[in-house]
């Protein structure tokens, strides 16, 4: 292909054959769609015959790196993950750190395109360019450290790893693909995984990444994209806090969801704020070519159980912890190893687990119904028991297993308090406080994920703008060019956390062009991004999802927070046609025939 950064083809494996072999990755895919997310998006929408069962072999899991992926580009280490997902229906790409993306480019590879289905359990290993199928029945059963550990002796310790655990194995619908701790988690791709028997992927790379600019130059560059992070003073904030220094910030200013989006303010978070997590860190760790080094190691114990494991983060916090009503940090912490252990996203396990809580407050599950576990708000002590059933799906966790819009349906009841978007649990950002977050939960392809358009970021933390966060003014205009700049972040592929590091939009453009030697300007950037967004939400459309399904729970439009004095709530719906235009979609949330053809599309 014309373009450096790449790798230049795909490794494509046909499970229920066993055929391996490769697709050449051309310069026409690079520069519509740039890398990750992108790549997905194309792909799936190409690939998947529409109404597939997810957990059906007509699925496909798709493994894309970016042009950035494993370069001197600071926080590149990231790979995405996509498929239909079995939680949502929607087109669904997540995201793991650490090193197996860089590691697969190094081997010479852009991403893996998986087919079919396996009639029993297989390991996926790449040695280079060369690729085999192993029997994996010994590791059929294992949970996810332990099946990478035996695989990991197997294979010798330059192999990067990654595994889905029982809660693949078993069908849950959040389940999620493992890389050491970091997880590909929400929507569900874990259950794809092992429906197609596929238990895990091992990678070993020795090759290089070929870049457009002679190397002192590149250097040089990349130096100074490093620079930037490096002066930036809420970098040691990250590597001390990780993302849990939000969390008090966000309680205080009546902005993080209490007893399932009940109130958006616990009473106290003082035991499960930053300063108590770092009271267990042991060391700190980096995901590859990071100089972030956001990570780190705990060790902690609970009710004579020891565990050593990565630090938990923001989102796990609140939905394991005060979305439950819960402030025991050490029941937290387990709740959140164990969630990795058995492979399940701890975002929607904690969104089941609080409906259940409030369906019980309710009157309308009893411990009969619970196979005699007692979920109440704030009982600490249900959340192991209820994590490992869901993960086994045995008895009332079976009905979890399905997320809290799946459990309602599986019941009968409760849908009005099953707090999600197209069947994602909301994330840790209450509505009626962001209200910039509200209309991106209810709009984003994969439903209510906030990482697709941060906008705390401008309506709170003053780093992309100033905008009144219980206003809607202006907020359509924000969440879509926020929506299509991150999905460049997304593609390249970059963490998410460089837009509070001060990269910005210009900064975007120059770290695809560098690699790449494309000339990519910040006009590009949203152009490359509104294209991606576009052709999500047509496989959505052609999925049968339609405007009804760009709602947020009725909630909050009827009911204000009761520790908020303002007595906020919001209606998106008020605001949904400025957001169609702004997208240049019709009255219906449908792409405009000018607007596909605009971008390359129709």
């Amino acid at each position: 292909m014309t373009y450096a950064g790449y790798a230049g083809k795909f490794l494509t494996v046909d499970l229920s054959s066993g055929a391996i072999g490769s697709l050449p990755l051309g310069d026409e895919l690079a520069e519509m769609y740039l890398g990750g997310r992108g790549f997905v998006a194309k792909l799936l929408y190409d690939m998947l015959p529409r109404g597939i069962d997810p957990l059906g072999p007509e699925n496909v899991i798709v493994f894309a790196n970016g042009p950035a992926t494993g370069t001197l580009i600071p926080t590149a280490s990231r790979i995405a993950v996509g498929v239909k997902s079995p939680l949502t229906g929607t087109i669904s790409a997540s995201y793991i750190g650490g090193h197996f993306g860089p590691e697969l480019k190094f081997a010479g590879w852009d991403g893996i395109i998986i087919t079919g289905a396996s009639d029993h359990p297989v390991s996926l290993v790449i040695d280079d360019r060369e690729a085999r199928l192993e029997d994996a029945g010994h590791l059929w059963g294992k949970d996810t450290l332990e099946s990478q550990r035996l695989l990991q002796e197997e294979l010798g310790d330059d192999f990067r790893l990654g595994a889905i655990g029982p809660g693949g194995e078993n069908g849950v619908l959040y389940a999620t693909f493992m890389h050491v701790q970091h997880a590909a988690g929400r929507g569900g791709p874990g259950a794809v995984f092992g429906s197609k028997k596929l238990k895990a992927v091992a990678v070993r790379g020795s090759g290089g990444i070929a870049v457009s600019l002679p190397q002192a130059e590149y250097i040089a560059s990349c130096k100074e994209l490093h620079d930037i992070i490096m002066e930036n003073p809420v970098r040691p904030a990250f590597r001390w806090a990780g993302t849990t220094g939000m969390l008090p910030v966000v309680n205080a200013s009546v902005g993080l969801p209490y007893r399932n989006h009940q109130d958006d303010q616990a009473p106290d978070v003082g035991p499960i704020h930053n300063d108590e997590i770092a009271k267990y860190v042991k060391r700190y760790e980096a995901c590859s070519g990071c100089n972030v080094i956001c990570g780190s190691v705990v060790e902690f114990e609970r009710k004579g159980r020891k565990y050593r494991s990565e630090r938990i983060e923001h989102e796990s916090v609140f939905a394991l912890g005060p979305n439950c009503g819960i402030v025991d940090l050490p029941a937290i912490m387990e709740a959140n190893y164990l969630c990795d252990l058995i492979g399940i996203d701890t975002m929607t396990a904690g969104g089941s687990i609080s409906w259940a809580m409030e369906m019980t407050q309710r009157g309308l599950l009893t411990s009969a119904d619970t196979d005699g576990l007692d979920f109440s708000f704030g009982n600490a002590d249900v959340l192991r028991e209820a994590v490992l059933k869901i993960g086994n799906r045995e008895g009332f966790g079976g009905v979890l297993a399905l997320g809290s819009r799946g459990a309602a349906k599986r019941l009968g009841k409760g849908a009005e308090y099953a707090m999600q978007v197209k069947g994602l649990e909301l994330s840790a950002y209450a509505p009626r406080a962001f209200t910039g977050m509200g209309l991106s939960y209810a709009t984003t392809a994969r439903g209510a994920d906030h990482n697709k358009a941060f906008t705390v970021a401008a309506e709170f933390l003053g780093v992309l703008g100033d905008y009144d966060r219980y206003d809607l003014e202006g907020k359509a205009h924000l969440v879509k060019t926020m929506q299509d700049s991150t999905a460049i972040i997304d593609s390249l592929i970059m963490c998410m956390f460089t837009v509070d590091l001060g990269i910005s939009v210009d900064l975007y453009a120059r770290c695809a062009s560098l690699p790449t030697g494309m000339e990519i300007t910040a006009d590009e950037v949203y152009t490359i991004g509104e294209r991606i967004n576009t052709l999500e939400r047509l496989f959505n459309i052609e999925e049968g999802f339609t405007r009804a399904d760009d709602a947020l729970p009725a909630r909050f439009a009827k009911e204000a927070a009761p520790s908020d004095p303002g007595a906020h709530t919001l209606d998106v719906a008020t605001v949904l046609d400025e957001y169609y235009t702004e997208r240049e979609w019709d009255a219906a949330g449908k792409p405009r025939p000018e607007l596909l053809a605009r971008l390359g599309i129709a």
